[in-house]
C-alpha cells in the first residue's frame, strides 16, 4: 500500500505540472502538509547518520520505565508563545491565543465538549493526561511577563518552495527560532516550551500555499536540555512550530487552510510529537506508533470530512482488529474528527516529561524556587565511577531515583570523585549543597 507522502506529493507534482501546462490553477485542490514531523526527520537523518536511532532509543526507553502510579497529580507546562509577523494579518490578537491555550487544556485532560463523539469501541481507551499548559508568568530574568513575546520581521513568509515536491529546508525552517535571522531566539527549553507562530507560506504564481501547519521536535536521547548539544543538528532549537491561521478556534484566518483546520488541534498533534507521540501508522504504510492500544492504521486520507466509521485500512483478520482510530490526535484526520488521546499514549506522554523533559514541570519557575546550578559530571552516562567538578569541598550530596527515593546520601564531601557501581541502570537526580548554593543535574547509569 502506497504511503499517505507519496501519494500526496505524486498528486502535488502532477497538480503542478497541469496548471503550469494549462495556466489554471485552483487554491481549493492544493493539499498542505499539516505536519513536517516526517519531513524533518528524512533530512535530519540525511544530514546527521543515526538521528533517527537517537530518536528510536529515546522513545523505547521512556517506554522501558514501568508506568508510574498515577495519584492525581497533574504535570503543569509553562508556554511562552511567540509570535513573529511581518503584517497585520500574522500578528494575531491574544486572544486567539488564550483560545488556544484552553484547547490544550481541554484536549490533554480528555474534557472538550465533543469528548462523547468518541466511537463507543474506543470510548474505553480514551484517557486524561493530568498535563496542563499555562502561560509563563516570568521571563528567563525573572520580570513579570505575559507569556506572549511579538517579533516585527522583514521576511513575509519564512516557507520554502521545495515542500511541494516532497522536499524540507531545515535551515530555512529555523530562521523563525533565530533573532539575528529574521526570527526571535526563545526561551532556555530546559525552562519553557517555546511555541513559535508564524507564517510558513510562500507565493506560488500568485496563489498563497502554507508549506506546513506544524512542526515540533522530539525528544532524543537521553535527556533534556543536552538533547540538542550545540552543533550537533546544525543549531536545531527545541520547541514547536505553529502557522498562525492555526492557533485557535476563533481563528478567522483558518479559512485560507482549504478547510483543513477548524478547531485549532493542530498544537495538540505537535505537543503530542514534542511529548514523544508518533504518527499513528508510525509513518509507514500500516506501520505502528510503538504504543500497544492505538490500532494499526495507513494515513491515506486527508479530507474534510471524517472517515467512515468501519474503515479499516490495515486489516488483519484477526478478533481483536479494531477500525482505523480517525479520532486520535495523532492522525492527520481534520480536527472535527479529533477527540482522543489513548491511556497508553498519555502513560509515554507521562513518562517523558517525567524522565526526560521533566525541568519544565510543576512550578519550575516559582519565584519562590532557589536558584539551582548546573552540576558538572563525567563521565554520565557512567557506569561505576563519577568525577564531579567545580564544587566547594565540604558539601551534601543526594542522589534520588526517578520517583524521587534518595538511594545514596554524603553528609560531607570530602572527594570529587565518587563511586557508583552499587546503583541500577537508569536515571538519577544528583544534588550538591554547601548551605549557600544548590547544584543539580541528570545522572545515567548505564551497566
Amino acid at each position: 500500500m502506497a504511503s499517505f507522502t507519496s501519494i500526496k506529493y505524486y498528486s502535488l507534482t502532477l497538480f503542478f505540472f497541469t496548471i503550469i501546462t494549462f495556466g489554471q490553477l485552483n487554491a481549493q485542490t492544493i493539499p498542505a502538509p499539516i505536519c513536517g514531523y516526517k519531513m524533518m526527520m528524512d533530512q535530519m537523518e540525511s544530514k546527521f547518520p543515526g538521528y533517527k536511532a537517537a530518536e528510536q532509543r529515546s522513545f523505547e526507553y521512556a517506554q522501558s520505565n514501568p508506568a508510574f502510579e498515577r495519584n492525581g497529580e497533574v504535570y503543569r507546562i509553562p508556554v511562552v508563545f511567540h509570535v513573529i509577523y511581518n503584517n497585520d494579518k500574522q500578528n494575531i490578537p491574544d486572544e486567539y491565543i488564550l483560545d488556544q491555550l484552553d484547547i490544550l487544556n481541554h484536549a490533554f485532560r480528555n474534557t472538550h465538549n465533543d469528548v462523547g463523539q468518541t466511537r463507543p469501541i474506543f470510548q474505553p481507551l480514551a484517557g486524561d493526561a493530568e498535563i496542563e499548559f499555562y502561560l509563563a508568568p516570568k521571563d528567563p530574568e525573572g520580570n513579570p511577563t505575559s507569556g506572549i513575546t511579538r517579533t516585527k520581521t522583514d521576511i513575509e513568509y519564512f516557507g520554502d518552495f521545495s515542500v511541494i515536491l516532497g522536499g524540507f529546508d531545515v535551515e530555512s525552517f529555523e530562521r523563525i527560532k533565530y533573532t539575528d535571522k529574521g526570527g526571535y531566539d526563545g526561551w532556555p527549553s530546559n525552562r519553557y516550551l517555546n511555541i513559535w507562530i508564524a507564517d510558513e507560506g510562500f507565493d506560488f504564481f500568485g496563489i498563497y500555499i502554507p508549506a506546513v501547519l506544524g512542526l515540533a521536535t522530539p525528544p532524543t536521547f537521553p535527556q533534556l536540555p543536552d538533547n540538542w548539544p550545540e552543533g550537533a543538528v546544525d543549531g536545531i532549537k527545541d520547541g514547536v512550530f505553529l502557522q498562525y491561521q492555526t492557533i485557535g478556534a476563533n481563528n478567522p484566518y483558518k479559512d485560507d487552510l482549504m478547510g483543513l483546520v477548524s478547531q485549532g488541534r493542530t498544537a495538540v498533534h505537535e505537543i503530542g510529537h514534542y511529548l514523544g507521540l508518533r504518527h499513528i501508522d508510525g509513518d509507514e504504510g500500516c506501520g505502528t506508533d510503538g504504543i500497544d492500544d492505538t490500532p494499526v492504521m495507513d494515513l491515506s486520507t486527508q479530507a474534510a470530512d471524517c472517515p467512515a466509521t468501519d474503515v479499516n485500512t490495515c486489516e488483519v483478520n484477526e478478533p481483536n482488529d479494531m477500525p482505523d482510530m480517525w479520532e486520535n490526535y495523532m492522525d492527520y484526520s481534520n480536527d472535527i474528527c479529533q477527540t482522543l488521546f489513548t491511556k497508553g499514549q498519555v502513560s509515554h506522554m507521562r513518562k517523558v516529561l517525567s524522565i526526560q523533559r521533566d525541568t519544565l514541570i510543576n512550578g519550575a519557575l516559582s519565584v519562590n524556587k532557589e536558584v539551582r546550578y548546573k552540576l558538572s559530571i563525567n563521565p554520565n552516562p557512567a557506569m561505576n565511577e563519577i568525577l564531579i567538578n567545580n564544587i566547594p569541598e565540604g558539601g551534601q550530596l543526594s542522589i534520588f531515583d526517578i520517583f524521587g527515593n534518595r538511594v545514596m546520601n554524603i553528609e560531607i564531601l570530602r572527594t570529587n570523585r565518587l563511586d557508583i557501581s552499587n546503583l541500577s541502570q537508569g536515571i538519577y537526580n544528583v544534588r550538591y549543597v554547601d548551605g549557600i548554593k544548590t547544584w543539580e543535574s541528570k545522572l545515567i547509569v548505564v551497566k
